[in-house]
Formats: C-alpha cells, structure tokens, sequence
C-alpha cells in the first residue's frame, strides 16, 4: 500500500490554524477537582469569567501536562467582524492569538513578552508550573510595553528583577504529522506542544467542531478506500500479467510437447514391443516343461493320450491305465509334487480292463520360470 500510493495524488495538506485577536478574549487559570467531569469545570470557569452565556462566547482552554489545571479563554462573538471568521470554518483550528507562547520553556519565574506591532501579550509563569499565572494582552507598540509589564507584575507579584524574554513577528501555530502544534514566532520553532493539551483549545462551536470531525473522519475512510480500490486494481493487473506470462510460458512448452510427440511415440512403441518380448519370454506357454515335471512320478500303466494347456500355469492330460490302482498312487504321488498348486482326478470310465481319467492340473508360478529350471 505504501508503495502504491506514491503513485497515487496525495491527500491534501492539512489546513492552517488561525489565530484570533488575543485582546478579545478574558483569560482565567482554572483548577480541576480530580472526581468531577472536566468539562462541567471547564464551562463553569467559562460562565462565571464572562457576562455572557457561553451560546454567545468564543471559548475554549488548554490543559496542563498533568490535567490538574487549565488555561481558560472566553471573548464576546460580537467582538469578532465576518472578515476575521470568514475563514473560520476551512481551518484546522482557531484559537487565542497567545496560545502558540504557552510552547516558550523556561526555568523558574519568568515573563514572556510579545509584541506583534498592534498588540502586546504578556504571559507570567510561576516557577515548576507549565502554565502561566496570568496573561495580559493589550492594544499598542512598544510605548505600551512597560505599563503592560508593570500591569502583569502587580498581578501576579512579580519583582522587577524576574527573568523576561521578549519576542516579536509573527505567530503561528503548525498541526504536526504526530498530531501535535509546533508553535512558531516570525518562522523560528518556539517549540511543541502536545495535542492532548490543546484538544479544548479550538474556539468555535462545540456542534460545528463535531461535524466536523465527523467529517474529517469520513474523508479519511475515503481515502483508505480509494488506495483500497487502487491497490485491489493493480493486483488485478499484476495477476493478468502474470496469466500472459505464464500463457506464453505455457505456448512454449505446448509447442515443445508438439515437436516431440513423434520421438515420444517411437520411444512408448519401442518401450511396449520391449515389454512384450519380455512378457513373451516370461509368460510362454510350457506345455513340454509341465509335462516333464509330472513324467518322473508316472507308473508304467499310465499312458497319457492328450494334453492341453489352460493359461500359463494350468495343464489338462487325458490318460489310461492299465492297473485301476495306479491312478490313485498316480494322483497321490503328483500332490506330494513341490511345483504344483493342486491336483484334480477324473475318471470317465472302464472299458476292456483299461481306465480312462483326466488329470487337471495347477502349477505354482515360481515353478515355470526360466522354462522350469531351478
């Protein structure tokens, strides 16, 4: 899948995130009661910072790393004009101009200043906390900037002496491919911050936000489909390639079986005239051998008159004897014979003091084998 969609357009880059006038909005830091829902807390800091319901608010917050605390920030939606929310509703986010700040580091109490040309933000920070204390944001330059300072400080009591770190450009807040905003000042990383921490800080409407994810969901079950389809497509082809492939293989070796029918027929003919003359030297009829087995054990009164073979290994022997008893002695004396299978005695009759029987006889195969030899 990851090969094929380098051939494939690729999805579209996710859109900007806005930042509103920070001066808009009223800011409060809010402590979360571990048992309760954090979200009743939330819009219960929102409704008790602001005259307003929060149907008729901007609002939204940022999380701390550890969840126990929030940045809260509310502003009047009549403050805002229709060309600043006109692109509202394409962008990734739309959050307080001061937020990207929140990503500064730093070690102990501090101030961090901004000045963008028209406003001033102003973010205080408590030492180990990864929230500020308080944020000022003001209209003015940079004649404005040392009552915003002294302003802040009697806030949050802070000396003149505590760290202060100032920036200027432009804002901006980047979604990153891990799901995190990277937080930059004129072009230059300011530094990251986690999207588990910013997931309330969007301040649109909850509803159209919901939507909207729904739809951004479904996008990208569409997506998945159409590399699905297209991955289902070139596996299709990469099959009816093979199938030609191997259509071709398949003609040559038919052609190759055609061509070499003829040698193939003389060699199955050569082979089965082979068989037979084995089959012939093997398996012939033997009456002579038969009939020289059973000779020794014959008395002198016994005279055989006709004999017929009865497949490879059977002998049928009509004979006459001149002394009744000798058939008996004569049929006794052939069953005790090691190469017989068995032997039959029919007597057809007595004329004239001779007797006329046939003898139907069974040979073992092993004893036919090389013309009877041992």
């Amino acid at each position: 899948m990851r090969a094929l969609s380098r051939f494939l357009p690729s999805a579209p880059p996710p859109s900007p995130c806005l930042l509103a006038r920070g001066e808009a909005f009223f800011v409060r830091r809010a402590t979360l009661v571990a048992d309760e829902p954090a979200a009743a807390q939330l819009l219960l800091a929102v409704e008790g910072m602001a005259p307003f319901p929060p149907e008729q608010l901007y609002h939204g917050h940022v999380l701390s790393a550890d969840g126990r605390t929030a940045l809260v920030f509310a502003g009047f939606r009549r403050r805002f004009t229709a060309e600043e929310t006109a692109e509202w509703a394409t962008a990734a986010m739309v959050t307080a101009e001061f937020v990207p700040l929140l990503a500064v580091s730093g070690e102990g109490d501090r101030i961090v200043v901004h000045a963008s040309g028209e406003r001033i933000s102003a973010l205080a920070w408590r030492s180990g906390q990864d929230l500020p204390e308080a944020v000022l944001v003001r209209q003015g330059g940079e004649d404005a900037l040392q009552a915003v300072l002294q302003e802040l400080r009697a806030r949050v009591n802070f000396g003149a002496d505590v760290t202060l770190q100032q920036l200027t450009g432009t804002l901006a807040l980047l979604p990153e491919s891990n799901g995190a905003f990277e937080a930059l000042c004129e072009g230059q990383s300011l530094g990251s911050v986690p999207a588990a921490r910013l997931v309330g800080a969007d301040v649109r409407d909850p509803d159209f936000l919901l939507e909207r994810r729904r739809a951004e969901q479904r996008d990208v079950w569409l997506w998945r489909g159409l590399l699905g389809v297209a991955a289902l497509l070139a596996l299709s082809a990469l099959l009816d390639l093979g199938a030609g492939v191997f259509g071709l293989y398949g003609g040559k070796l038919r052609a190759q079986v055609v061509a070499q029918t003829d040698a193939v027929r003389q060699t199955e003919t050569a082979q089965a005239l082979a068989n037979r003359i084995a089959e012939l030297s093997e398996k012939r009829l033997m009456p002579f051998e038969m009939l020289a087995m059973i000779n020794p054990a014959r008395p002198d009164s016994v005279v055989f008159q006709r004999a017929v073979t009865r497949g490879l290994t059977a002998l049928e022997v009509e004979a006459q004897a001149t002394n009744a008893e000798d058939v008996g002695s004569y049929t006794n004396a052939l069953k005790a014979l090691p190469v017989l299978a068995s032997v039959k005695t029919r007597v057809d009759g007595v004329r004239d003091g001779v007797t006329r029987f046939v003898l139907t006889l069974d040979f073992k195969p092993d004893a036919l084998r090389n013309g009877g030899a041992k």
